[in-house]
């Protein structure tokens, strides 16, 4: 049964009992475990829960990790070195950790890294099988491995230091045969030579990267910590806690750089190419854990420290299933295993001091998340040892600063202990509902088989940022997120004076959200009525209406409607009337016309969709406002389909008028605007690059076009994010391009 058919059944049971009515009256989160913690009736069923998704364990399986190991070897015989690559992790995967098949995957896949020329991937392959319990008699043969990437590196000095492990392993070893000594020793008198003809040529070897951190954006800040040092926190009684500036602050400014106390990846198929520790996107050659197979990291540092930290104790739970039921308390749980490990004392009690709005809860509200936050601690109990091995006092209770926020269990008693940690674990989940951050990633989607891609936002994980949490809530926000991995970035994206106060968006944005499903959304969530200037100012109040209205037949603006017959243009406020049954005829034979182009896109009838595109186009143009969703849908879908045709001005002509669109509704410096320059300048180099005539004047001319676009973009990028942005990177590397390609035609 899966989870919340157990939560909505316990919950349909306890409003029949005394139980309920009690809850009516407790105050605050130790109050209300301490009565969800007395119901045995809850108890015995969480248990059987528990017990079931325990019987459905999906668990490592050495004959499953055989199979994907010697399908590897199969790929690798035939050189299909990337195909064995994933066949090894997913042997990797299911590999039981205590024996040697998880390390000799691992060593199998640095073979083939070393043949594609991953060097410093295959090192670090090596590195993770000798910390797998990698047998000691083929341990030579990686050695001399290592030892050929450091030569393939330059690294004369540490292939030297391989050859020598290799050399001590092969003396001191009497499992290794005579026959495998005298081989290692011929390969490491050839891979002797190989150095000592690179300390003939003296050939430098490649320098070391230079790691940088997100961190180095702002210098630390005492006072309000991953904050700039122009930003204050302030309190009064209508707005609660806010931030504001000391000084004035310019556009693009950086104003926070933090890490997550706690973040969970979300449970999509894009989480698999997310590091569960740091965010960061897997490449070809992820970690598994060593206990599920479930988990990937992105580097034996992520591998190692997560297991130390907490893994060790949400491992048998990703194989009972239990994380991607439960929705946030996954979190919650990780908060509270975060502040078990933390040493950052003063991050431990900006979290314990983030808003519950318990006080704001339905009874029933209440009910369902200690449900939840029993079942955890039930699950700690039984399927981990952290109430065993953990110092409750020294790990948390003396950690508090503030009395308001201790939370007061004897946790000298097992019973106490439990009642104490099932009681930090709702505060967080409590918290997490106004608190809770999406992390999100650029995501490219192929253009209905053109060879142009659109980025879209995706949330891959949600984190919990106790310092950004400080900011209030705008419909039209003063600041831009980004994200370097779980680094969350904020910067200005307008002027703001000092004393200004510093507003995020909660997720409502004006520019994508009516009033009223803006208003119900943060009242739900939020528990409170948003009175920002979009929400009271009476011109913005219907922004959105614009790019869903008809057009005046006066002076082509927008039209909103009076009565059943009549529109009020909200321009130059003449009342219109029209024929609404040919106007509506017209725009479903519009709509129509539109999803047979779709059907015919799919199907590569490329002329008749076009056809129908532009007749489609045709009619919204004569009803619709200049700036519709569907009239600019309309120019984005002919600008595609102009793309796989090979209609390369067309296309960009389509693409320009679309982005007019996009300024108007999203900002002239938006995110939005700066991914349609991105994807407009993929189309006009694919025409620069495939079109034979380079001297032309419509060559000359997209290419100058080119330019201001590439220019632009990189300029919106550098106020709204930075150089760790994927799509300021793109945009960077197609700048270079085109500067070589035009220099080229001296242009």
């Amino acid at each position: 049964m899966q989870w919340q058919s157990v939560l909505e059944f316990i919950h349909r049971k306890l409003r029949t009992t005394n139980l309920y009515k009690e809850f009516n009256n407790k105050q605050n989160e130790h109050e209300v475990m301490a009565l969800m913690m007395s119901n045995d009736i809850v108890g015995e069923l969480l248990t059987l829960w528990l017990e079931k998704q325990c019987e459905l364990k999906i668990e490592k399986c050495s004959k499953k990790a055989k199979s994907f190991k010697n399908e590897g070897n199969e790929s690798f015989k035939k050189k299909n070195y990337p195909a064995s690559v994933e066949l090894y992790t997913t042997s990797a995967k299911y590999a039981i950790f205590d024996n040697d098949d998880y390390s000799i995957s691992l060593a199998n896949r640095s073979a083939a890294l070393f043949h594609m020329g991953e060097y410093e991937s295959c090192l670090e392959d090596i590195d993770v099988a000798f910390a797998s319990n990698y047998p000691t008699e083929l341990r030579p043969k990686l050695h001399l491995r290592a030892a050929q990437c450091w030569i393939k590196l330059y690294d004369a000095s540490r292939a030297d230091e391989q050859l020598t492990k290799a050399q001590n392993l092969i003396t001191n070893d009497e499992n290794i045969t005579a026959n495998d000594r005298e081989n290692v020793m011929r390969n490491i008198g050839k891979l002797t030579m190989e150095i000592n003809e690179l300390l003939e040529q003296k050939v430098c070897k490649f320098p070391d990267v230079i790691k940088w951190s997100p961190e180095d954006l702002l210098p630390p800040n005492p006072t309000y910590s991953s904050a700039s040092s122009v930003l204050t926190r302030d309190y009064s009684p209508t707005r609660g806690r806010y931030v504001k500036t000391k000084s004035a602050i310019k556009r693009g400014d950086v104003l926070y750089v933090e890490k997550p106390f706690a973040f969970v990846t979300l449970d999509h198929i894009v989480s698999n190419f997310i590091c569960v520790h740091c965010c960061n996107h897997i490449a070809n050659a992820g970690y598994p854990c060593r206990g599920c197979p479930h988990v990937l990291y992105c580097s034996k540092k992520c591998w190692s420290i997560s297991w130390l930290s907490y893994h060790k104790w949400e491992c048998v739970g990703y194989e009972m299933s239990i994380w991607k039921q439960i929705g946030i308390a996954h979190l919650a749980l990780k908060v509270f295993f975060s502040s078990i490990e933390t040493h950052d004392n003063t991050k431990f009690n900006e979290v314990q001091k983030l808003v519950t709005n318990i006080d704001k809860l339905s009874t029933d509200d209440l009910i369902i998340y200690s449900i939840t936050a029993r079942m955890l601690v039930q699950y700690l109990e039984v399927y981990t040892n952290i109430l065993k091995t953990i110092d409750m006092k020294t790990c948390l209770i003396d950690k508090f600063m503030n009395e308001e926020f201790t939370i007061s269990s004897d946790v000298s008693c097992h019973e106490g202990k439990k009642l104490f940690v099932g009681t930090l674990i709702l505060r967080h989940m409590l918290q997490l509902i106004a608190n809770g951050h999406a992390i999100t990633r650029l995501n490219l989607t192929d253009a209905e088989g053109a060879s142009v891609f659109e980025e879209q936002q995706q949330r891959v994980a949600v984190g919990i940022y106790p310092s950004v949490s400080m900011m209030n809530h705008s419909c039209d926000p003063n600041i831009m997120n980004t994200f370097w991995n779980d680094y969350l970035i904020v910067k200005a994206v307008r002027n703001i004076p000092a004393g200004g106060e510093i507003f995020n968006c909660y997720g409502p944005h004006f520019r994508r959200m009516g009033l009223k499903e803006r208003q119900d959304a943060l009242k739900n969530q939020y528990c409170f009525t948003c009175q920002c200037e979009p929400c009271t100012d009476p011109e913005l109040q219907h922004f959105l209406d614009r790019f869903a209205a008809l057009k005046c037949l006066n002076c082509d603006g927008p039209l909103t409607d009076v009565d059943m017959n009549s529109s009020k243009c909200l321009d130059c406020n003449l009342i219109c009337t029209a024929d609404v049954k040919n106007r509506a005829d017209d725009l479903n034979n519009a709509t129509t016309l539109f999803n047979l182009a779709q059907d015919c896109m799919q199907q590569g009838k490329n002329d008749e969709a076009l056809d129908h595109l532009e007749r489609c186009l045709k009619i919204r143009q004569k009803w619709l406002f200049k700036y519709h969703d569907e009239l600019t849908i309309n120019y984005d879908t002919l600008g595609k389909i102009c793309v796989v045709m090979g209609q390369w001005c067309d296309s960009i002509s389509y693409l320009e008028t679309s982005i007019l669109a996009v300024e108007e509704k999203f900002g002239l410096d938006s995110i939005e605007v700066a991914n349609e320059l991105n994807k407009i300048t993929d189309i006009c180099i694919q025409y620069l690059q495939r079109t034979p005539n380079g001297k032309s004047s419509s060559y000359r001319d997209i290419g100058k076009k080119t330019q201001r676009f590439l220019r632009r973009a990189e300029k919106i990028m550098s106020i709204i994010g930075g150089p760790w942005s994927e799509v300021y990177q793109e945009i960077s590397n197609k700048g270079r391009e085109l500067s070589g390609m035009l220099q080229s035609l001296r242009i």
